[in-house]
């Protein structure tokens, strides 16, 4: 004889379907290793951790660049560029190799520079003159676009017209 509570419900489904039963796919070490890779992700171990700007001084000028390492694609990030002239500079200018730059989409320039080139493999921006002393700071917000998975080198270079003033080897990693 079938219970009254059984009689309600739809065909195939019984009095063994209420009572409550332990799943077996929970078990303590699951559960460790979520908790594992939440640590890791905690700590900084996975990517978006702090970085330590890469760095040149020199008697014309220091130059600091920061910039995430590793990113994932998709994300959108922010490179910094300080450059302190120790000596009067006619026209500062910021060259960023072209290879940095494949597969990511540039949004924001600030300061926007007086002139903007192509030449010889890099992206050049011209600031004008900068006193001894003085300090500019090159903000750079992009995007890194999907199909970009790789690890690109280059030198950012920091130059008065065509003369090198200083040159701040980078790396610049993509991860999936």
């Amino acid at each position: 004889m079938t219970s009254p509570a059984a009689s309600s419900m739809p065909d195939g489904i019984d009095d063994r379907h209420l009572r409550p039963r332990r799943s077996r796919y929970i078990s303590w070490y699951r559960a460790l290793l979520v908790g594992a890779l939440l640590a890791a992700a905690l700590f900084g171990l996975v990517g978006g951790q702090h970085t330590r700007p890469h760095r040149v001084a020199n008697d014309a000028a220091a130059v600091s660049v920061h910039l995430p390492d590793p990113v994932r694609n998709g994300m959108f990030v922010e490179w910094r560029i300080d450059a302190t002239a120790r000596r009067p500079v006619a026209d500062l200018v910021v060259a960023i190799p072209a290879n940095l730059w494949t597969d990511m989409t540039v949004n924001t320039l600030i300061p926007a520079a007086s002139e903007e080139e192509f030449k010889d493999g890099e992206y050049r921006f011209h600031f004008g003159s900068l006193d001894a002393g003085k300090r500019l700071l090159f903000k750079i917000d992009g995007q890194v676009n999907p199909p970009r998975v790789t690890s690109e080198h280059g030198n950012i270079r920091l130059l008065d017209g065509e003369q090198e003033l200083g040159s701040v080897p980078v790396r610049f990693r993509v991860v999936p």
